[in-house]
């Protein structure tokens, strides 16, 4: 052994030491407090369509800076963690959406909004790449599958606030309340991110920047795509983000405008959504163990146009409650399975990975809901609902390619981190 490495040995031994256990339970907590913030979001933007008089395609347009902004600091990832550990970018990601529920409280004006929008943008984005970075690497260090539960406990929080949140303001709580409420919620896990310890970020890259041609830590967007797998779980997750983002922007603007609805019954049409997910997202991984990727991923397909289908009908208020319901069980487990999968293409490095598979997630948003806006301008709100039958005839098309067989049929582990990259291409 080189003297350099004894001495890199000796500074990783040196350092604090932290605990599995904790760090898990802390980015849990910081994924439910992002769920919550979801929640009351969804909830308050049929409020806020009314109180500032805005049409559907002009709030859907403005609706474009949130996924924009998240878009941009993912493409920042790799630079951003050149600076920043998981636990530094898990703070400034829950600041910037304790500010979106402050600026959503105090905003009287259309300015105010999208100064909400940027902030919602920026700290999703934030919290995303941090959580899904440490839920990857609990995942390599305890050998078990923990994405779907994370994701369920997100659900969780997006249930119990989307109800709450619907039923305050039904009751006569203005929404600028429950947003200044779920602000001071949110204040306990942020001062836990302050003092927990969390795990080393790359702690083999320096030793790859000098024993190799090439950094092991040195890929990117571009080289993760030489990868079939990753491809496929890339376009995947576009098309369930786009059903996620138009639910979780526009299903309690579907029920209060189209079927005429107080707020609390779109709050909890919402609600439901994300329960159901919270659930499917509990049962997918026994489903993908017991099944395969493929038919858990053609199951999703088939639920999603279903959905849609019936949300196209708008025939009366529980059809569409029903329909929520199945879309949430249908599409509950396509993120995380694609991202479980992601993570086998570069294990090594977790935290290029997550902001990459990010990265589909907010161009989604960036596009769906504009989308959704002006064709239900043009058309009407359950006309518009094609683009989730569409979405989930994607997933069955992709379902039914080779990388996913391919998927399925490794048993064990996957492969060396980058030969995965460079031997698939």
């Amino acid at each position: 052994m080189t003297t350099g490495k004894r001495d890199r040995n000796a500074t990783a031994a040196a350092e604090p030491a932290w605990n599995l256990r904790t760090v898990t339970w802390l980015s849990g907590a910081q994924f439910f407090m992002f769920g919550i913030a979801i929640g009351v979001m969804t909830v308050a933007w049929a409020e806020v369509i009314r109180s500032l008089r805005l049409s559907d395609g002009f709030f859907g347009t403005a609706h474009l800076l949130l996924p924009v902004v998240g878009l941009v600091t993912l493409l920042s990832a790799k630079r951003l963690y050149r600076h920043l550990d998981h636990r530094h970018i898990g703070i400034y990601g829950q600041l910037a959406l304790i500010g979106l529920l402050v600026m959503l409280a105090v905003s009287t004006n259309f300015v105010g909004l999208l100064i909400a929008f940027a902030l919602a943008g920026l700290g999703s984005a934030l919290v995303d790449t941090a959580t899904n970075s440490v839920f990857m690497e609990i995942q390599a260090r305890g050998g078990r599958e923990v994405m779907n539960v994370m994701y369920a406990i997100n659900s969780g929080g997006t249930v119990i606030s989307a109800l709450g949140a619907g039923a305050l303001i039904s009751l006569g709580m203005d929404y600028r309340w429950v947003a200044v409420l779920v602000a001071a919620i949110m204040l306990p896990v942020l001062i836990a991110s302050f003092v927990i310890m969390y795990p080393p970020v790359n702690r083999d890259e320096a030793d790859a920047s000098e024993d190799s041609a090439e950094p092991e830590g040195d890929i990117g967007m571009w080289k993760l795509m030489r990868n079939p797998l990753f491809r496929v779980v890339f376009v995947m997750t576009v098309l369930g983000i786009a059903v996620e983002s138009i639910v979780q922007v526009w299903s309690v603007i579907y029920v209060d405008q189209l079927l005429d609805a107080p707020i609390v019954y779109g709050g909890a049409a919402f609600a439901l959504f994300s329960l159901t997910m919270m659930i499917g997202r509990m049962i997918n991984a026994w489903l993908v163990s017991a099944l395969g990727i493929r038919k858990s991923f053609l199951i999703s397909a088939v639920g999603t146009a279903l959905s849609g289908a019936l949300l196209m009908a708008a025939v009366d208020l529980w059809l569409s409650v029903f329909a929520f319901l199945l879309m949430g069980i249908a599409i509950a487990g396509v993120q995380p399975t694609c991202l479980s999968a992601s993570a086998r293409v570069a294990p090594s490095r977790v935290n290029i990975v997550a902001a990459a598979m990010m990265v589909p997630a907010y161009g989604a948003f960036i596009a769906t809901p504009t989308a959704y806006g002006w064709l239900s301008d043009a058309t009407s709100l359950n006309t518009a609902m094609v683009i989730v039958v569409a979405a989930g005839i994607g997933i069955g098309v992709l379902a039914l390619g080779r990388p996913v067989a391919e998927a399925d049929r490794a048993a064990a582990p996957a492969e060396p981190a980058d030969s995965a990259l460079s031997g698939q291409s």
